[in-house]
């Protein structure tokens, strides 16, 4: 395993830590392991809805390096004068449960404890104290846990209390849709579903905060369920399982949502959610192959994509817009930007084998014979084959010779 401390640098530490703060208003010590990327979302959900016994063989480093970056973030919360607040982690669901963290005794301690404002009283803050906003917050963790009956109870409550509050409407529209779950989805009606959860995302964003994301998530991982063997349709590739599981978080189920397609090399859209997957999934070769795929076959669908300010690889956003800055529009298209690749970082593109690199047209042909040529096999013959097919890349070639 990786050490956490070497995940993430001691001087990321204190930003990572002010936008959480500045996000949720406190530090909760998973939510801060979720944003290092030392847990992933998907084995969080398991565990938050049983799919896991303990959450500790699931981090992505040592136990006890895991507990010792906590325990650096709450000396810094601490220094920002934030109090520790001891918190137990239950099951999602109407059936409330205690969940374990795991054998680590350490790594336990310090995941039971949430950083937040110190709860300052010497005079009354009417607000602060006010029922309603006490049941505003009750209604809130139970729709994000999807306790539907807590919710429920604690509307009632709250439309007792405050019978013209101004978030009632949305909060028992929230509650519909967790009500919904189970009626939508049957007999054809997924896309109808599909588009109420579409609609309902940014009320539940105004409501829940970044608890939007867990009340969505398991709402969209239950629709991809639903989804699960429904032919691929013709147009964008919306209604698909593994769009369904990206909208929830879930990378791994998406990603073999997309390979169960027989064609899904055939579809940009798909091509583009299974690099994300990759991306998301630890595995940035496997995004890259997607992306130079992309270049080689789609290329409007690549160029959108390296362009979007979005785009999670850096490096490589940075090297397509070196490849723009060329000035060589005339002689290389971005159907030529996976060869170039090999001569700006050969140790980073060489080692990725080209999906479809079968091909025997003469940009396949030109890659296989550059791909020789930076990873030793330099012969004349392939040079002079390379001149024929595509010239400019020879002279870059020679020119990446030289300077090497």
């Amino acid at each position: 395993m990786d050490s956490a401390h070497n995940a993430i640098p001691d001087h990321a530490l204190r930003p990572l830590v002010d936008r959480l703060l500045l996000e949720q208003g406190r530090l909760d010590p998973l939510e801060l392991l979720l944003a290092a990327d030392m847990l992933g979302y998907e084995d969080y959900v398991a565990w938050r809805t049983g799919g896991r016994s303990e959450l500790q063989s699931a981090l992505r480093a040592a136990p006890e390096a895991i507990a010792g970056f906590l325990e650096d973030a709450g000396v810094y919360a601490r220094g920002q004068k934030l109090v520790a607040v001891p918190i137990e982690h239950t099951a999602w669901g109407d059936r409330e449960r205690p969940l374990s963290i795991g054998p680590h005794p350490v790594l336990t301690r310090a995941c039971a404890l949430v950083y937040a404002p110190p709860p300052e009283r010497c005079q009354l803050d009417l607000f602060q104290d006010s029922t309603a906003l006490l049941l505003e917050e009750e209604v809130r963790t139970a729709l994000v846990e999807h306790r539907t009956g807590r919710a429920r109870d604690q509307v009632a409550r709250l439309m007792h209390s405050e019978p013209r509050h101004p978030r009632l409407g949305g909060f028992l529209r929230l509650i519909q849709t967790l009500d919904d779950a189970d009626a939508n989805g049957r007999d054809g009606r997924v896309e109808e579903r599909w588009r109420e959860l579409e609609e309902i995302g940014p009320l539940a964003g105004q409501l829940l905060g970044h608890g939007a994301r867990d009340f969505l998530g398991t709402l969209w991982a239950a629709l991809a369920e639903r989804l699960a063997g429904r032919p691929l349709g013709p147009g964008s590739g919306d209604f698909h399982a593994a769009i369904a599981w990206t909208r929830a978080g879930r990378w791994e189920r998406a990603r073999e949502a997309i390979e169960s397609e027989p064609e899904w090399l055939d579809r940009p859209v798909l091509v583009l959610v299974h690099a994300e997957a990759c991306w998301h999934g630890r595995d940035p070769v496997g995004a890259r192959r997607d992306w130079l795929w992309l270049c080689r076959e789609y290329p409007s669908a690549a160029e959108r994509a390296l362009r979007d300010p979005a785009f999670p690889d850096r490096r490589l956003a940075d090297l397509w817009e070196a490849f723009g800055d060329l000035g060589l529009e005339d002689e290389l298209a971005t159907e030529d930007f996976p060869a170039w690749l090999l001569l700006e970082d050969p140790k980073a593109f060489a080692m990725i084998r080209e999906t479809g690199d079968e091909s025997s047209d003469d940009r396949a042909t030109a890659y296989r014979l550059l791909h020789a040529l930076v990873s030793g096999d330099d012969t004349i013959d392939r040079r002079r084959e390379l001149g024929e097919i595509q010239p400019i890349l020879l002279k870059q070639f020679l020119a990446y010779r030289s300077h090497a």
